[in-house]
């Protein structure tokens, strides 16, 4: 499983550099019924083809940031959304607090992924950054 993670993380790193920005109509049927169905009042719309793998970046209400990967079929394969420290499950707050007080929280994003949840923090201080990566436990991974 983690095998399989790790080399569908590689697959979209790597799809990054051969990203092509795409028109909304050049979007299959299926991936466009399912992200209006998923996300009605999604704006700032934008779409690319990254391999084979149909990636939108979009917005919410008050500038909530999404990022959705979905395959040829329509079938969601990631999803990425910008959330607060609010949002957290208390066991990463703890964590956090325990461990990493004096560090300025940058960025948090919550990760869906075949059914999983995670969480990547962007922590730094100073001139140092750090990104955590939690399960939907609050455990940090190695």
């Amino acid at each position: 499983m983690k095998k399989h993670q790790l080399l569908m993380g590689i697959l979209l790193a790597s799809t990054t550099l051969l990203a092509q920005d795409i028109s909304t109509n050049e979007v299959p049927s299926i991936i466009i019924n399912e992200f209006n169905r998923s996300f009605p009042k999604a704006i700032d719309v934008e779409w690319e083809l990254k391999g084979g793998v149909y990636n939108v970046d979009f917005e919410l209400e008050k500038k909530k940031d999404i990022e959705v990967w979905y395959s040829s079929n329509g079938e969601q394969i990631r999803l990425e959304e910008e959330v607060t420290i609010q949002e957290l499950p208390v066991s990463i707050l703890n964590t956090l607090e325990k461990n990493y007080s004096l560090y300025k929280i940058d960025d948090i994003e919550k990760i869906t992924e075949n059914k999983k949840i995670s969480y990547e923090i962007e922590i730094e201080r100073g001139n140092y950054e750090q990104v955590l990566l939690f399960n939907s436990k609050g455990e940090l991974s190695k």
